[in-house]
Protein backbone atom coordinates (compact mmCIF):
# COMPACT_ATOMS: atom_id res chain seq x y z
CA UNK A 1 0.00 0.00 0.00
CA UNK A 2 1.74 3.22 -1.23
CA UNK A 3 -0.92 5.41 -0.62
CA UNK A 4 -2.08 4.78 3.61
CA UNK A 5 -4.32 8.29 3.62
CA UNK A 6 -6.37 7.24 0.52
CA UNK A 7 -7.26 3.91 1.84
CA UNK A 8 -8.12 5.09 5.34
CA UNK A 9 -10.22 7.95 3.41
CA UNK A 10 -11.52 4.90 1.03
CA UNK A 11 -12.74 2.66 4.09
CA UNK A 12 -14.21 5.44 5.91
CA UNK A 13 -16.48 6.17 3.25
CA UNK A 14 -17.38 2.56 2.92
CA UNK A 15 -17.64 2.23 7.19
CA UNK A 16 -20.12 5.10 6.39
CA UNK A 17 -22.18 3.72 3.66
CA UNK A 18 -22.47 0.23 6.48
CA UNK A 19 -23.42 2.42 9.47
CA UNK A 20 -26.30 4.46 7.11
CA UNK A 21 -26.91 0.57 6.19
CA UNK A 22 -27.72 -0.28 9.87
CA UNK A 23 -29.54 2.90 10.47
CA UNK A 24 -32.12 2.27 7.54
CA UNK A 25 -32.02 -1.07 9.28
CA UNK A 26 -32.97 -0.42 12.85
CA UNK A 27 -35.37 2.94 11.47
CA UNK A 28 -32.92 5.12 13.07
CA UNK A 29 -34.45 8.28 11.44
CA UNK A 30 -37.70 7.16 13.16
CA UNK A 31 -36.07 7.59 16.95
CA UNK A 32 -38.55 3.69 17.63
CA UNK A 33 -38.44 3.47 21.59
CA UNK A 34 -38.21 -0.28 21.05
CA UNK A 35 -36.57 -3.05 18.16
CA UNK A 36 -37.65 -6.88 18.14
CA UNK A 37 -35.40 -9.01 19.47
CA UNK A 38 -33.41 -10.68 16.70
CA UNK A 39 -32.81 -7.25 14.64
CA UNK A 40 -31.30 -6.12 17.95
CA UNK A 41 -28.74 -8.74 18.26
CA UNK A 42 -28.09 -8.05 13.84
CA UNK A 43 -27.70 -4.46 14.36
CA UNK A 44 -25.34 -4.73 18.00
CA UNK A 45 -23.22 -7.45 15.76
CA UNK A 46 -23.15 -4.62 12.77
CA UNK A 47 -21.95 -2.18 14.91
CA UNK A 48 -19.66 -4.09 16.72
CA UNK A 49 -17.57 -5.13 13.70
CA UNK A 50 -17.91 -1.95 12.59
CA UNK A 51 -16.38 -0.43 15.76
CA UNK A 52 -13.25 -2.82 15.03
CA UNK A 53 -13.02 -1.16 11.30
CA UNK A 54 -13.31 1.83 12.62
CA UNK A 55 -10.88 1.85 15.50
CA UNK A 56 -8.48 0.44 13.24
CA UNK A 57 -8.79 3.40 10.33
CA UNK A 58 -8.28 5.82 13.35
CA UNK A 59 -4.87 4.46 14.47
CA UNK A 60 -3.72 4.07 10.75
CA UNK A 61 -4.45 7.60 10.15
CA UNK A 62 -3.08 8.35 13.62
CA UNK A 63 0.08 6.74 12.90
CA UNK A 64 0.45 8.85 9.76
CA UNK A 65 0.47 12.31 10.83
CA UNK A 66 3.40 14.33 12.09
CA UNK A 67 2.26 16.77 15.26
CA UNK A 68 3.92 19.59 16.63
CA UNK A 69 5.71 19.09 19.38
CA UNK A 70 3.39 20.02 22.85
CA UNK A 71 4.15 23.42 24.42
CA UNK A 72 5.46 22.60 27.89
CA UNK A 73 2.90 24.52 30.67
CA UNK A 74 4.02 26.55 33.12
CA UNK A 75 4.26 25.24 36.35
CA UNK A 76 1.20 24.51 38.73
CA UNK A 77 2.44 25.45 41.84
CA UNK A 78 2.05 21.86 43.04
CA UNK A 79 4.95 19.94 44.89
CA UNK A 80 5.15 16.58 44.79
CA UNK A 81 6.86 16.85 48.18
CA UNK A 82 3.05 17.61 49.64
CA UNK A 83 0.99 14.41 51.20
CA UNK A 84 -1.15 12.86 49.05
CA UNK A 85 -5.16 13.77 49.80
CA UNK A 86 -6.96 10.53 50.99
CA UNK A 87 -10.39 10.86 49.77
CA UNK A 88 -13.35 8.17 50.10
CA UNK A 89 -12.34 6.72 46.41
CA UNK A 90 -8.60 6.40 47.29
CA UNK A 91 -9.00 3.64 49.40
CA UNK A 92 -10.65 0.92 47.46
CA UNK A 93 -10.06 -0.23 44.21
CA UNK A 94 -12.95 0.06 41.30
CA UNK A 95 -13.32 -2.29 38.57
CA UNK A 96 -10.26 -4.81 39.74
CA UNK A 97 -11.88 -6.81 43.20
CA UNK A 98 -13.30 -9.97 41.58
CA UNK A 99 -17.00 -10.41 42.18
CA UNK A 100 -19.09 -13.38 42.94
CA UNK A 101 -21.54 -14.25 41.04
CA UNK A 102 -24.14 -16.97 41.17
CA UNK A 103 -25.69 -18.73 38.86
CA UNK A 104 -28.58 -15.45 37.97
CA UNK A 105 -26.30 -12.53 38.51
CA UNK A 106 -25.05 -11.01 35.54
CA UNK A 107 -21.37 -9.41 35.49
CA UNK A 108 -22.51 -6.21 37.38
CA UNK A 109 -23.43 -8.15 39.98
CA UNK A 110 -27.07 -7.52 39.52
CA UNK A 111 -29.68 -10.46 39.55
CA UNK A 112 -31.26 -11.31 35.99
CA UNK A 113 -34.50 -12.91 35.27
CA UNK A 114 -34.75 -15.47 33.18
CA UNK A 115 -34.62 -14.82 29.80
CA UNK A 116 -36.96 -12.51 28.38
CA UNK A 117 -38.83 -12.63 25.24
CA UNK A 118 -40.05 -9.51 22.97
CA UNK A 119 -38.55 -6.30 22.02
CA UNK A 120 -35.75 -4.43 23.52
CA UNK A 121 -34.89 -0.84 24.01
CA UNK A 122 -33.44 0.45 21.08
CA UNK A 123 -32.23 4.14 22.67
CA UNK A 124 -28.59 2.14 23.48
CA UNK A 125 -27.78 1.17 19.99
CA UNK A 126 -29.02 4.19 18.51
CA UNK A 127 -26.73 5.99 21.13
CA UNK A 128 -23.70 3.87 19.81
CA UNK A 129 -25.17 4.55 15.76
CA UNK A 130 -25.17 8.13 16.23
CA UNK A 131 -21.31 8.02 18.03
CA UNK A 132 -19.81 6.16 15.24
CA UNK A 133 -21.50 8.62 12.64
CA UNK A 134 -20.25 11.86 15.04
CA UNK A 135 -17.06 10.10 15.28
CA UNK A 136 -16.60 9.78 11.11
CA UNK A 137 -18.22 13.03 10.49
CA UNK A 138 -14.51 14.50 12.20
CA UNK A 139 -12.21 11.83 12.09
CA UNK A 140 -9.21 14.00 11.76
CA UNK A 141 -9.68 15.20 15.11
CA UNK A 142 -10.18 11.71 16.74
CA UNK A 143 -6.79 10.38 15.48
CA UNK A 144 -4.82 13.93 16.13
CA UNK A 145 -6.17 12.66 20.49
CA UNK A 146 -4.93 9.04 19.26
CA UNK A 147 -1.65 9.85 17.99
CA UNK A 148 -0.83 11.98 21.16
CA UNK A 149 -1.63 8.57 22.99
CA UNK A 150 0.08 6.22 20.84
CA UNK A 151 3.15 8.79 21.48
CA UNK A 152 2.99 8.71 24.90
CA UNK A 153 2.52 5.31 25.16
CA UNK A 154 5.44 4.85 22.96
CA UNK A 155 7.85 6.86 25.13
CA UNK A 156 6.16 5.06 28.11
CA UNK A 157 8.40 2.03 26.30
CA UNK A 158 5.07 0.16 25.99
CA UNK A 159 5.04 -2.84 23.66
CA UNK A 160 3.35 -2.02 20.02
CA UNK A 161 -0.56 -2.83 19.99
CA UNK A 162 -1.47 -5.73 17.53
CA UNK A 163 -4.24 -6.44 15.53
CA UNK A 164 -5.47 -9.83 15.09
CA UNK A 165 -7.10 -10.60 12.09
CA UNK A 166 -11.30 -9.99 12.11
CA UNK A 167 -13.31 -12.92 11.41
CA UNK A 168 -16.66 -13.05 10.09
CA UNK A 169 -15.64 -10.70 7.41
CA UNK A 170 -17.90 -12.88 4.89
CA UNK A 171 -20.74 -11.04 6.59
CA UNK A 172 -19.86 -7.77 5.53
CA UNK A 173 -20.13 -5.91 2.55
CA UNK A 174 -17.35 -6.86 -0.12
CA UNK A 175 -15.37 -4.10 -0.32
CA UNK A 176 -15.71 -3.83 3.49
CA UNK A 177 -14.82 -7.17 3.98
CA UNK A 178 -11.43 -6.41 1.70
CA UNK A 179 -10.82 -3.37 3.84
CA UNK A 180 -11.27 -5.26 7.20
CA UNK A 181 -9.14 -7.99 5.94
CA UNK A 182 -6.07 -5.63 4.98
CA UNK A 183 -6.27 -3.47 8.26
CA UNK A 184 -3.91 -6.14 10.28
CA UNK A 185 -1.27 -6.06 7.74
CA UNK A 186 -1.37 -2.23 7.68
CA UNK A 187 -1.31 -1.95 11.33
CA UNK A 188 1.66 -4.26 11.23
CA UNK A 189 3.77 -2.66 9.32
CA UNK A 190 3.10 0.96 10.17
CA UNK A 191 4.26 0.07 13.23
CA UNK A 192 7.43 -1.12 12.40
CA UNK A 193 9.04 1.82 13.58
CA UNK A 194 7.52 1.62 17.22
CA UNK A 195 10.84 0.37 18.74
CA UNK A 196 13.35 2.13 16.62
CA UNK A 197 12.11 5.65 16.96
CA UNK A 198 12.06 8.04 19.39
Amino acid sequence: MTNPSAFVSHGIAHAQRALSAVAVMTNAHLTPSTLKRTLAQRARAELARLEIIIRRLLVLMALGLVLPPVPVRASSGHHPDTERVETKASGRLTGLAPRVLGPDMDRAGLATAARSCGPVQAAPILARLAALQELLAAPEAHAKRLARTLERQRKAGEAAPMALPMTRTHRLPPELGAIATALPELLRTAFKSWETSG
